[in-house]
């Protein structure tokens, strides 16, 4: 063999192992939407705030959170890192979030960013699922707060009935 061969064989070998050669093999974040579809997510043990949910792999980034509990008012501002695709993180929540009882209000896809919101008796939950960084690929914001509104309580029949009279 001459030499350019040579150089050509190894520069296409090379090219190759550096590619990934993996033939008809699906990859994740590939732009397959069919593999993107496959992933599931699981929720972890213990999560730092009970009835929210967050994906095994993903951690508190304890700098920028923060959470209050007082008097029966909540507000929680937590971020998490991870490495999962947001698409996957997104459908986690939609799924985990009525296990805890919450109910999914609206959903958003804007500019990149993911946003659920969610309600539970005057709880008010908002997650947003955004591209982070080199080593985290995945930020997801949870922002709770108490809403301030009393959820409806059936009053005694004795009330209504003094206030017709």
């Amino acid at each position: 063999m001459n030499a350019r061969r040579v150089v050509g064989v190894v520069l296409v070998t090379a090219a190759m192992a550096v590619a990934g050669c993996n033939g008809d093999k699906k990859v994740e974040g590939s732009g397959d939407s069919s593999a993107k579809a496959s992933i599931e997510l699981v929720t972890m043990a213990r999560p730092p705030i009970p009835d929210l949910p967050v994906p095994i792999g993903f951690d508190l980034d304890q700098g920028r959170s923060r959470n209050l509990a007082a008097a029966g008012v909540r507000w929680v501002d937590h971020l998490y890192k991870g490495k999962a695709d947001k698409f996957a993180v997104a459908r986690f929540y939609r799924k985990q979030m009525p296990l805890s009882r919450w109910t999914l209000v609206t959903e958003l896809f804007a500019k990149g960013n993911l946003t659920l919101d969610f309600e539970r008796q005057s709880d008010r939950c908002h997650v947003t699922v955004s591209d982070g960084s080199l080593f985290h690929p995945t930020y997801v914001r949870v922002e709770l707060w108490t809403a301030g509104r009393v959820p409806d309580v059936p009053r005694p029949a004795s009330t209504e009935k003094r206030e017709r009279e």
